[in-house]
């Protein structure tokens, strides 16, 4: 017994308090960079909290993965050992997501091995691309509109998205004898307004007008 606490001790990475609260400082000052530039560059239809805070952990938990490791062999193979038997079944919708964890993960790496100024920088840069592709970025709204009636007037519905919407693209015309429906992808120049709405309400023949998020946004 008293061997295998000897081995164990030996096994142990030999690094003072001090260094190892530092390393879990900057590793959490890097997850927030990463949770605030998440947070304020979505541009989903429906932010997901949990998901970010899920970022932090990420980061954290790599970084203290790391820093156990060391450069000990035994210990890393270990490691591979224990986590090859956690599966992960939660599937990644947006490639968006992807990359963030992706972040967390790299930038706990990058702590753990106490690389401070390539993450430090590598974290600011990226986060500055992002707030700035945010703010280039189009901030166009799409919505698919349904539109559904009895012997609609086809030409004055198009000229009533005409004047209203910045573009739109029709997505299928489904006609039987006492109804038809259009279903239109369509764009608006910032945000949608109730004005297509009230306009397309005055064509004739309009019996309801229904407008679904587009599938282009991941919904969280």
């Amino acid at each position: 017994m008293k061997k295998i606490l000897e081995a164990l001790a030996a096994m142990q990475v030999k690094m003072p308090i001090q260094t190892v609260l530092l390393i879990l400082l900057i590793a959490f000052i890097i997850s927030l960079i990463i949770y605030i530039t998440y947070k304020y560059t979505y541009s989903g239809v429906m932010y997901n909290p949990r998901f970010n805070v899920s970022l932090i952990m990420i980061t954290m938990i790599t970084t203290i993965v790391m820093v156990v490791i060391g450069s000990n062999i035994s210990v890393s193979l270990g490691m591979v050992g224990a986590l090859s038997t956690i599966r992960f079944r939660t599937a990644v919708k947006d490639p968006r997501d992807t990359a963030f964890i992706f972040w967390g993960v790299v930038s706990g790496l990058a702590c753990g091995t106490q690389n401070y100024t390539i993450v430090i920088a590598g974290s600011i840069v990226i986060c500055l691309i992002l707030f700035i592709f945010k703010k280039a970025v189009s901030k166009d709204s799409r919505y698919v509109l349904i539109i559904k009636g009895a012997k609609l007037n086809l030409s004055s519905v198009e000229k009533v998205l005409n004047s209203c919407l910045k573009g739109y693209i029709c997505k299928g015309k489904y006609i039987n004898i006492d109804n038809i429906e259009l279903v239109y992808d369509v764009k608006f120049i910032k945000k949608m307004n109730n004005k297509v709405i009230d306009e397309l309400s005055k064509v004739e023949g309009v019996k309801t007008i229904n407008f679904v998020a587009s599938n282009t946004d991941t919904m969280g």
